[in-house]
């Protein structure tokens, strides 16, 4: 089955299906699309929103349909797990991640090979209008930081080695897809553990964050 995945490079959502892909052994195509092409994926689905999977019997978008879509042996997911009250409230639990980090980490994703001077331009002006300048946003991250450092330390404390199990899931997915992208951050340090738990989920999942650019 030909699979096309597109996407953007810094969206947690995105990554959590190229973690998905790779952890499956899945070969896809890769298009990662500029933040302003907004043409490409109305035209696929009908509504600027990535990821879009592509595949032979047609297309598909939500990062985790798309995931229970390509592991047919349950590796990662299941429907009782997507069912769940736990995982609704894990699903919670990271939306109160993604705030601080994405606060922390906007204003610096624009500056990866990921974005053209015009695509830079447009991400700013959307994501400020919710969150307010960047250079406010810079200047507010310790702020951002003393935030995340409590939820960060609940997630540690729930590795055993992965996230509340000995076998890696969907979970750990979802966790690494969010805090990826603080390594972009300038001086900003995860925990000797939960470094080691990220880079041990980038060696199942094949997986190279800019490699689109840099291979």
């Amino acid at each position: 089955m030909a699979l096309i995945l597109y996407h953007y490079v810094h969206c947690p959502f995105c990554i959590r299906v190229r973690l998905a892909l790779g952890y499956l052994n899945l070969k896809y195509e890769s298009k990662v699309l500029v933040y302003n092409d907004a043409e490409t994926p109305t035209r696929l689905t009908g509504k600027k929103m990535l990821p879009i999977l592509a595949f032979d019997q047609g297309i598909m978008n939500e990062s985790l349909d798309i995931i229970a879509f390509l592991d047919r042996e349950k590796k990662l997911i299941s429907p009782v797990t997507m069912h769940s009250t736990e995982f609704k409230d894990f699903e919670n639990f990271l939306s109160s991640i993604a705030g601080p980090i994405h606060s922390l980490a906007m204003p610096y994703w624009i500056y990866t090979p990921e974005f053209t001077s015009e695509s830079r331009e447009y991400f700013q002006l959307k994501k400020e209008e919710k969150r307010g300048p960047f250079k406010e946003l810079v200047r507010r991250r310790r702020e951002f930081i003393s935030e995340l450092d409590p939820l960060l330390h609940q997630i540690q404390q729930r590795l055993n080695p992965f996230y509340l199990s000995n076998q890696f899931s969907i979970y750990d997915i979802m966790i690494a897809s969010h805090l990826w992208g603080l390594y972009v951050v300038p001086e900003f340090q995860f925990s000797p553990k939960l470094h080691d738990y990220l880079q041990e989920i980038k060696g199942l999942c094949h997986f190279n964050y800019h490699q689109d650019f840099w291979s």
